[in-house]
C-alpha cells in the first residue's frame, strides 16, 4: 500500500508541473476560440454543395463544428510548439480526439447499412465509453508513471493477488462483454445469412447463440488473462451446475425453450395469439421474442404481458402467423322466435353482417341454423376479418347492427319461457298448481 500511495504522490506532482499546465490552459483557450467561431461560421446550418444529390453529404453534415474543433485544436497546438517547444500532451489530445471524430464518421457509415438501433447503442454503450476510459489512461501516461499504477497489487483472493490492471479487465471487460456484442453478432449474423441462405427465425436464433457465444468465450479469456485459479473456476461450474439442476431449472427451461422458438420460427414478432383466460380468449400481439420470455401486447387495455417461454410447449395456443394470411372468422350467436321463417332470419343476419365496417366482403357473411332451443331457434352468423386483435370490437358492431335489424324487421328475440296445458281430467289441477 505505501508503493500505491507514493504512485499517487508522483501521478498528482505530474499533472500540476508547469509545462502540463500550460499545455491544458492553452487547449482551454482553443476550446473558447472554436465555440465563438463555430457560432459565428454556423457551418451546420448553411446548404452544401451536392448536399441534396448525396446522402452521406447530408449525413456527414452534422460533423462539421467537430472538424473545425480538430482544425483549431491543430493550430493551437502546433503554435505552442513554436513558441515554447513543449507541446506533447497537446499534440496527443488532438491526434487523440482526431481517431475519436474518425469513428463518428464510421458510425454514420455503419447506420446506412446495419440497423440504426444496434449501431446506436453500440455507439452509446461502447464506444464513447471506450474512448473516455482510453483518453483518461492515455493522458495519465503522459503525465505519470501508468505501468507501475497498474501492476501495483489492490486485492488478494484465494492466494492471488490481483492488480489495478486485473480489476479493470475484469470490471471493463464484462461491461463491454454484455453491452458491445449486439454489433459484432449482428454482422457476423449477417455474414452467414449470405453465406448459407438461413431463413428470417433462423437469422434470429443465430444472432442470439453467437452473442452468447461471444460473452462466454470473452468471460471465459478474461479469467485466464487474470490469472484465476482453476480450482476456483471448476467449484463455481460446479454451483452453476447444481443451480441449474434446482433453483434455475425454470430459467435454464425457459432459455431452451425461446432458443427452440427462434429456430422453428412457430412464434415471431407480429404475431397475434389467442390467450386462454377465465372470461375467454384474448388476442395479443406479439413484440419481442426473447431468450427467457416473450413480450405481448393485449389490445383491450394496452398492456405489455410477460409470458415464460416454456407456456408455449405445455399449453395449446391458436396463432395467427401470417405466413398464410391473417383473417380470423368470427361469430354472433342470437335467437329467434319460432314463428319467423328461418330463410328470412339468415338473410336479414347476412345482409347485416356486409355492412358492418371491418367485415370482409370476401369470404362474404354466412348465416346459419345451428339448433332448436326451448324457447327459440339459435342461428348464427359467421363474417371474416383481416385484424385478428379486432376481434371483440368488430363482434360487438355486429351484435348492435343484428339488433337494431331485427327490431326494425320485427323479428323478436324470445325471452325463455315454458307453455302449461292442464290435463281437465285431473280435479283441482289448478289448486294443485
Amino acid at each position: 500500500m505505501n508503493n500505491l500511495s507514493d504512485i499517487f504522490n508522483d501521478l498528482f506532482s505530474d499533472a500540476f508541473r508547469v509545462s502540463v499546465l500550460i499545455q491544458i490552459v492553452t487547449l482551454g483557450f482553443a476550446l473558447i476560440f472554436w465555440v465563438v467561431l463555430s457560432k459565428l461560421l454556423n457551418l451546420e446550418a448553411r446548404h452544401w454543395p451536392l448536399e441534396r444529390r448525396y446522402k452521406y453529404i447530408s449525413a456527414f453534415k452534422e460533423l462539421a463544428n467537430e472538424l473545425l474543433l480538430l482544425f483549431v485544436l491543430r493550430i493551437f497546438s502546433l503554435a505552442l510548439d513554436s513558441i515554447s517547444g513543449v507541446a506533447g500532451l497537446a499534440f496527443f489530445i488532438t491526434g487523440f480526439y482526431g481517431l475519436c471524430l474518425f469513428s463518428r464518421f464510421l458510425i454514420i457509415l455503419l447506420k446506412f447499412h446495419a440497423p440504426i438501433a444496434v449501431v446506436s447503442k453500440f455507439d452509446l454503450s461502447v464506444l464513447r465509453p471506450a474512448y473516455v476510459i482510453v483518453g483518461f489512461l492515455s493522458v495519465l501516461s503522459q503525465i505519470s508513471d501508468l505501468p507501475s499504477l497498474l501492476a501495483s497489487p489492490v486485492a488478494m483472493v484465494g492466494g492471488d493477488n490481483f492488480s489495478f490492471n486485473d480489476v479493470l479487465l475484469l470490471l471493463l471487460g464484462s461491461y463491454f462483454l454484455a453491452t458491445g456484442t449486439a454489433l459484432p453478432a449482428w454482422g457476423l449474423t449477417w455474414l452467414a445469412a449470405n453465406l448459407f441462405q438461413l431463413s428470417k427465425p433462423a437469422i434470429r436464433a443465430t444472432e442470439l447463440i453467437i452473442r452468447y457465444l461471444i460473452v462466454a468465450i470473452g468471460l471465459i479469456s478474461i479469467l485466464v488473462i487474470v490469472g484465476v485459479n482453476y480450482t476456483f473456476l471448476a467449484a463455481i461450474g460446479g454451483g452453476l451446475s447444481v443451480g441449474l439442476g434446482f433453483g434455475l431449472k425454470e430459467v435454464f427451461s425457459n432459455f431452451i425453450s425461446g432458443l427452440w422458438l427462434l429456430i422453428e420460427g412457430a412464434v415471431r414478432p407480429g404475431d397475434v395469439l389467442l390467450l386462454e383466460t377465465g372470461t375467454g380468449e384474448d388476442p395479443c400481439e406479439v413484440l419481442e421474442l426473447g431468450m427467457r420470455a416473450t413480450t405481448l401486447w393485449r389490445d383491450r387495455d394496452n398492456v405489455e404481458l410477460v409470458v415464460p417461454n416454456q407456456l408455449f410447449f405445455t399449453q395449446q395456443m391458436v396463432t395467427y402467423s401470417g405466413v398464410r394470411d391473417r383473417y380470423r372468422r368470427g361469430q354472433v350467436l342470437i335467437g329467434a322466435a319460432y314463428r319467423h321463417p328461418p330463410e328470412q332470419v339468415i338473410a336479414i343476419l347476412e345482409a347485416v353482417a356486409a355492412t358492418v365496417p371491418r367485415v370482409l366482403a370476401k369470404p362474404a357473411p354466412k348465416g346459419l341454423l345451428l339448433r332448436y332451443n326451448d324457447s327459440a331457434i339459435t342461428y348464427a352468423i359467421r363474417y371474416w376479418i383481416e385484424d385478428p386483435m379486432n376481434g371483440i370490437s368488430v363482434a360487438s358492431a355486429v351484435g348492435i347492427a343484428v339488433w337494431n335489424a331485427f327490431s326494425r324487421e320485427g323479428i323478436e328475440i324470445p325471452y325463455p319461457q315454458r307453455v302449461l296445458h292442464m290435463d281437465a281430467a285431473i280435479p283441482n289441477a289448478r289448486t294443485q298448481i
